[in-house]
């Protein structure tokens, strides 16, 4: 009886700990200080704009301030789109598109008086254009779909649009356009930029008054102030056969 009372004393479970032996509660975080302020803060701004906005509606409203300036959308003709006319005349030049023949479509060509202003403006492309895609000059389908270009009469290195019908035929793509037509641009932008002020005139020239195609050929006649001399015919074809006059070109 000693023993197994013994062993029983021995395989007793321990006694749940006592009250007075639990650990205290943490206690509650309470908020900083310094971000009470900052709320705040926040708070005091936000009604300071909407004070200052509703004050400067009701000034405006009343006529006391003036309404700012609408944003203008830049002009097609500061961005070389359109008849640029004007813009070639602030920089000391002039230009004549022509126009379009109703019936035909044919271009009646292009007379320009070209500045070294006009070039270098071109040069930074603030003057000047690329062909406008939706601009379909008669002949362009009856071309090859792999060499016809939209060419310009008054060329972009020169400060032509690309934005005006009457600036655009159809031209061979190779050789027509480039590099014939295009290095005869090149040797009056060259001039230009060497200070020469040129008379400029191209010519697309069509079989007959009523045709609807393409031009047949283009004549380019240039005359500077300083001795610079062109006048070229270039077929409208693959080779691109030039024809140069020799005398001096002509003003129109």
């Amino acid at each position: 009886m000693g023993m197994r009372g013994a062993a029983n004393v021995a395989m007793t479970e321990p006694c749940p700990p006592r009250p007075d032996h639990l650990e205290p509660m943490p206690p509650r975080r309470r908020r900083s200080p310094r971000r009470t302020s900052r709320r705040s803060r926040s708070l005091d701004y936000l009604l300071a704009v909407v004070l200052v906005v509703g004050i400067g509606y009701l000034l405006l409203q009343r006529g006391v301030l003036p309404f700012p300036p609408e944003a203008t959308r830049p002009s097609p003709e500061a961005n070389g789109g359109g008849n640029n006319s004007a813009a070639i005349g602030r920089l000391g030049g002039a230009v004549e598109y022509g126009h379009v023949e109703g019936a035909t479509g044919q271009r009646s060509g292009v007379s320009a008086t070209i500045t070294p202003a006009m070039v270098a403006a071109a040069a930074r492309d603030q003057l000047g254009s690329a062909a406008d895609p939706d601009i379909r000059p008669p002949g362009l389908d009856q071309l090859p779909a792999r060499n016809r270009a939209r060419a310009h009469l008054l060329g972009r290195q020169l400060g032509g649009t690309g934005d005006l019908p009457a600036n655009l035929v159809a031209l061979y793509q190779t050789r027509a356009n480039t590099p014939v037509m295009r290095d005869y641009e090149s040797a009056v932008a060259e001039a230009a930029r060497a200070g020469e002020v040129i008379r400029y005139t191209v010519d697309p020239r069509y079989p007959s008054a009523t045709f609807e195609g393409a031009p047949s050929a283009i004549r380019i006649t240039a005359s500077g102030d300083h001795g610079f001399r062109l006048n070229v015919t270039i077929a409208n074809t693959p080779q691109a056969a030039v024809t140069e006059a020799t005398a001096p070109a002509a003003g129109r």
